[in-house]
């Protein structure tokens, strides 16, 4: 299975750039969730009714990154990445 993932991978990189080798990697993870569903579903399901504030932010960072990346490339992400950074410590200092 990795070795099929590597070779759509080089070759989602060469057609499509990074997106290809993302979307590689994510078939390559829901590959491995629903072949090992038995063992996997506990751990899903305990994920879900945990970690709250991590899904809250993946969900809203995750879109705002790759808009950004998509229009201004690596400038765009480092940014995000900053501006998430710094949203981070002021809400730890100010509202805990």
């Amino acid at each position: 299975m990795i070795l099929c993932c590597l070779i759509l991978g080089v070759g989602s990189y060469y057609f499509n750039g990074w997106c290809g080798v993302v979307a590689a990697a994510f078939g390559w993870f829901l590959g491995s969730v629903i072949y090992n569903w038995k063992e996997n579903k506990r751990r899903l399901i305990n994920f879900f009714r945990t970690n709250t504030s991590l899904k809250v932010k993946t969900i809203i960072f995750v879109p705002i990154a790759a808009v950004s990346t998509y229009n201004y490339g690596w400038r765009g992400f480092l940014t995000v990445c900053a501006g998430w950074c710094v949203g981070e410590l002021i809400c730890r200092r100010f509202f805990k």
